[in-house]
């Protein structure tokens, strides 16, 4: 299967080949003052992205103390995906870029403890960690991407 979809404006085209790995939310502090929010997305191999347009990356140190790097279009500020040093060849598309393709339904969600008070656990969620979860979420990975 591919995906082809564009940021809001246009100016950077992506497209995404094979179904992602895993839905999953991020309720860390970073995430909800970079995205607004608490996270909703999808994982994927890095391999299975290829970006057409200029795009601009912002980087920081998160909360494991690797780099975590968000690639976002320059002219309308739409969040493309990031990738996280910790998890290498993986990247995380934000679900609201794929809302017409996928049924958000997430498996697994991270840093619950930080979670605002107006979200319950998400109703399709397996698996809530009040840390990164980043062991069991490798392991969900390694699972899902044998059946892709």
């Amino acid at each position: 299967m591919s995906i082809k979809e564009t940021c809001h404006c246009g100016s950077v085209e992506f497209t995404l080949q094979n179904d992602p790995m895993m839905h999953f939310a991020c309720h860390c502090s970073d995430c909800q003052k970079l995205w607004g929010n608490s996270f909703f997305g999808y994982a994927y191999s890095t391999d299975d992205i290829s970006i057409t347009g200029e795009v601009k990356k912002y980087s920081f140190e998160g909360g494991s103390g690797n780099q975590l790097h968000f690639v976002f279009c320059p002219e309308c500020g739409s969040k493309i995906h990031s990738q996280p040093d910790l998890i290498e060849g993986m990247i995380y598309v934000p679900c609201g870029m794929l809302k017409e393709h996928y049924e958000y339904e997430p498996k697994v969600e991270i840093f619950s403890a930080n979670k605002a008070s107006c979200f319950a656990q998400l109703k399709a969620t397996a698996e809530s960690y009040e840390h990164n979860g980043t062991i069991e979420r490798i392991s969900e990975l390694l699972e899902n991407l044998e059946q892709r």
